[in-house]
């Protein structure tokens, strides 16, 4: 007989004895209540299918209890089933599954407006080789437990769903150990080694607790995941790093972890938002101390935080807090009980990428000290600190001898290293720094190299940036916050933010003045930056997008591109004398950028509909069209007001590609001089240097990295192209510091 004939010739509550043998054949089980085993429980039933292309088991019905058989996938679905259910209340235990997965899906039946789903199953005790375990779309309260699964894909976990639990598993030599997407999943006692990643969390909110992750590439990979806790896990031997948090969504709490990596933890630049430690709490900690506070952190050499920083208390916790990333410190790390580590001697050493040059001399210094959790480097050594982190970049902005003094220390001992830095007289006309917007940062860039200086923590998904005239503020809109962070450019922070703005800003010519759009709220506030307080708000049309203001300060000019319900395309006209619209042009589809001319005779109008519009300010009517061919939605005027450089995706973008374009257009006659395919990225920044030789634009790729292509106004061609660890948005040009003394 075959199990099919068995299971069409059951009732609710039979049991199914298959005998050893290889049965080939795809099976329905649509009767309630069936348990199917093998006679012998070890795995001499063998099941493969009769048709590759359905799966070998398909459970419809609830209760079914499938056990002690050597399942054989389906080849030729994409997930390779070997069992597929969509019933509730099913057990599936003590399998062999060879080449398959186990699928625990949705199903809507032809002429049926109804969906079922796969819920309440216990996925228990299986042996799955080169194969997976998945949960598909909207399903909830399902135990994944004490399975082992080899040379496959892990489990996966779809979003959606509620109250899953993933306890007890061994994954080994799988692409990812454990993945999920949006839900809150129960992670925990499971032991994972070989993989390329641990476990991957991405838009969830899951509890990771007690795993073991061991020789994976990444440990665990932090997305857009919030309220994660990270408790009690053990993350070692990980070759690229314990941790990659690649994108913040914040309130995640990681503590009373063991970490032994080389690298225990790594950000995409701009990212972050974590909380490294618990309250200091009486109780065993993973190390064996007597309080849970942070985590510990080891490295394979025996130089990990916790293997060196002194405990002169013997609490079990550290002396000096933990530095983990920028302004991310663990408070609270741990140390072990039985550790020397109030004997150890640092020694100071680090070398600089370059010892001398001209100004501006951007200068890498990577430490190389040994036996040291605490670094204070002096650059110009005055004896005041310049910066602790472990391998900092400073800039020589004037000629001079510089002696830099790093002094490493672990707490109780220090030890000092000196190196003389020579900076020659400047002789490049060009200042080679920009503001550039990302994540949660506005990240100030060597355009020359890439070199991230320094980032400056604002908002959330800062969008606009705006310098002003005498150089000494910056002010950015965060979209997601609808405000804007005012900084100090001479010290890089945030001195204050002001509760308006989500899109784009300018600042007056005189400096006095910042305009900045409200995207939702249809209107555009002006900020005094005297006192960075709002002293007016002025209706515009729907969505405003880009804001531009004349070279007089008389007028300013704002792109409303609508939105998918309400279109608007227009431009509205604002005397700022008054602070009222005084005219609206009707431009393009879904205007986005816009820029004024040095004379203040015409406007230009970037609409991603592909066409650039040209207005008259006397008249206030558009008197050309530009076809660019292409989707622009960045614009800039060159000081002279001779060129406009727009910038945009390509046609192809919809067609699965990021490439975007350049275009040069001569004011004089409104033509097309010039197309530059700028070939791995869109651009999101566009900015010209104030004598006009250069036009940098910011480029954001699928990827999640980016670059900043270099435009020779002369030859309009990109001269060059930089890379980027970050997706970047828009930038700003950093005014010359000569220029603006001397002016």
């Amino acid at each position: 007989m075959s199990i099919q004939e068995a299971v069409n010739n059951s009732v609710t509550g039979d049991i199914i004895i298959v005998r050893p043998g290889i049965y080939t054949e795809n099976v329905l089980v649509n009767v309630t209540g069936l348990t199917i085993r093998s006679e012998s429980k070890n795995g001499y039933a063998q099941v493969k299918p009769l048709n590759e292309s359905v799966s070998t088991f398909l459970i419809t019905a609830n209760s079914t209890t499938i056990t002690g058989l050597n399942i054989t996938g389906a080849s030729k679905i994409y997930d390779k089933n070997a069992i597929f259910a969509y019933s509730d209340m099913n057990n599936v235990t003590g399998n062999t599954i060879e080449n398959g997965s186990i699928f625990l899906g949705s199903h809507m039946p032809d002429n049926l407006k109804i969906i079922f789903y796969g819920e309440m199953n216990n996925v228990t005790g299986n042996i799955i080789e080169n194969g997976s375990i998945i949960l598909g779309s909207e399903i909830s309260d399902n135990l994944i437990a004490e399975n082992k699964i080899s040379s496959g894909e892990g489990i996966h976990i779809s979003c959606c769903g509620i109250n899953n639990t993933v306890s007890g598993n061994t994954i080994s030599n799988c692409s990812t150990g454990i993945s999920e997407w949006d839900q809150g999943a129960d992670i925990r006692n499971n032991r994972i080694t070989d993989c390329d990643y641990g476990i991957i969390l991405s838009m969830s909110g899951s509890g990771i607790d007690n795993n073991t992750i061991l020789n994976c590439n990444i440990g665990i990979e932090l997305r857009d995941a919030c309220d994660v806790d990270i408790i009690n896990n053990t993350i070692t031997a990980c070759a690229e790093c314990g941790i990659f948090d690649k994108e913040n969504n914040g309130r995640r709490r990681i503590y009373n972890n063991y970490f032994n990596n080389t690298l225990n933890v790594r950000f995409v630049p701009g990212e972050g938002g974590s909380n490294w430690n618990n309250s200091l709490t009486s109780g065993s900690n993973i190390a064996g101390g007597p309080y849970i506070g942070g985590n510990f952190w080891a490295k394979p050499d025996g130089t990990g935080f916790s293997q060196i920083c002194v405990d002169l208390d013997r609490d079990g916790i550290a002396d000096l807090p933990y530095n983990i990333y920028e302004d991310e410190f663990d408070y609270l790390p741990l140390v072990s009980m039985s550790s020397l580590q109030n004997s150890i001697t640092p020694t100071s050493n680090f070398t600089a990428s370059v010892t001398n040059g001209t100004a501006p001399l951007v200068v890498k210094f990577t430490d190389l000290s040994k036996n040291a959790v605490v670094w204070n480097w002096d650059f110009d050594n005055d004896g005041i600190s310049d910066s602790i982190e472990q391998n900092p970049v400073y800039v020589y902005g004037t000629q001079g001898n510089y002696t830099v003094n790093l002094t490493a220390s672990n707490g109780l001992n220090t030890s000092s290293k000196l190196t003389n830095i020579t900076v020659k007289k400047r002789v490049s006309s060009t200042w080679p720094f920009v503001y550039v917007t990302s994540g949660l940062s506005v990240f100030v860039i060597d355009i020359t190299t890439g070199t991230v200086i320094t980032r400056v923590k604002v908002g959330c998904w800062p969008e606009g940036v705006a310098v002003t005239p005498n150089g000494k503020k910056a002010y950015v809109t965060n979209s997601w916050d609808g405000n804007v962070s005012v900084i100090d450019t001479a010290t890089n922070t945030v001195t204050a933010t002001v509760k308006v703005g989500s899109s784009d800003v300018v600042v007056s010519p005189d400096g006095k003045k910042v305009y900045v759009t409200n995207r939702d709220s249809n209107n555009i506030s002006v900020i005094d930056t005297d006192t960075n307080t709002v002293t007016a708000t002025v209706p515009v049309g729907n969505s405003p997008s880009g804001v531009a203001v004349t070279a007089d300060g008389k007028k300013v000019y704002v792109a409303n591109s609508g939105n998918i319900t309400t279109t608007d395309d227009t431009v509205s006209v604002i005397d700022t004398a008054t602070n009222t619209v005084t005219a609206t042009v009707h431009v393009g589809n879904y205007s986005s950028g816009v820029a004024v001319t040095a004379d203040g005779k015409k406007v230009y109008v970037a609409n991603r509909g592909h066409y650039v519009s040209v207005i008259d300010t006397t008249t206030n009517t558009v008197t050309g069209t530009v076809d660019v061919d292409n989707s622009p939605d960045e614009i800039v005027v060159n000081p002279t007001g001779t060129k406009v450089y727009v910038a945009g995706t390509k046609k192809g973008y919809a067609a699965g590609t990021d490439d975007g374009f350049v275009s040069a257009i001569d004011t004089l006659n409104n033509t097309i001089t010039a197309t530059l395919d700028i070939v791995g990225g869109s651009p999101t920044g566009l900015a010209v240097t104030l004598d006009g030789k250069k036009v940098y634009v910011a480029n954001s790729n699928i990827s999640g990295n980016g670059t900043l292509s270099i435009i020779d106004t002369s030859k309009d061609t990109v001269s060059a192209t930089v890379n980027l660890e970050f997706s970047p948005g828009e930038l700003a040009t950093i005014p010359d510091p000569e220029s603006i003394s001397s002016s």
